[in-house]
């Protein structure tokens, strides 16, 4: 009779011996593997602590896969095109500054509407899984500013802005190498 009664209490034993011994679930070493594909991309790049602070300013960059990776780099180079074509258009609207200035500036705004333009047709690409041609589209991308800065033959009103368009889109290049086409 006792060893019938010590069995529940021997069977409660071991299953929680086994509870308590097994590996941590495997979803915890996917989130490590996710977040090291995003440290990964960030070493590829031309600027490790740009793209660094620019993903991770991101609360899904920890567990991103490639697909929320593209939306968040191809995002924050989309929303910085679009706030620096609006800069430039205030600026010129508001009409001050040396009127080759206004000039360069009006040359910026075409090639900003250009690269939101193309940053809008990388989006529109990674919704419809169209992977094929990201990498050429972000270098485009990265045209557009090189292209601003050199038409002030230097030093523009706007080099941060376009300094950091050609970190994005670096950033963009380095994740669309991520998806294989052919």
């Amino acid at each position: 009779m006792a060893i019938f009664g010590s069995v529940p209490v021997l069977i409660t034993f071991s299953v929680l011996s086994c509870f308590l011994t097994s590996p941590p679930p495997l979803v915890s070493a996917t989130a490590a593997d996710r977040t090291e594909l995003a440290t990964q991309v960030c070493k590829n790049t031309t600027n490790f602590a740009f793209c660094h602070d620019a993903i991770y300013s991101d609360p899904r960059a920890p567990d991103a896969d490639r697909y929320v990776l593209s939306y968040i780099a191809f995002g924050k180079a989309y929303s910085n095109a679009t706030d620096t074509k609006d800069y430039i258009a205030s600026k010129i609207k508001s009409g001050g500054g040396k009127p080759e200035t206004l000039l360069g500036l009006k040359k910026c705004l075409g090639y900003y509407e250009e690269a939101v333009r193309v940053l809008a047709e990388m989006l529109g690409n990674l919704d419809s899984e169209t992977f094929s041609g990201l990498d050429k589209l972000s270098v485009e991308a990265e045209g557009y500013p090189r292209a601003c800065e050199k038409r002030f033959g230097g030093r523009s009103p706007i080099t941060t802005r376009n300094d950091n368009l050609i970190e994005l889109a670096n950033i963009c290049y380095v994740v669309a190498k991520l998806y294989e086409y052919h």
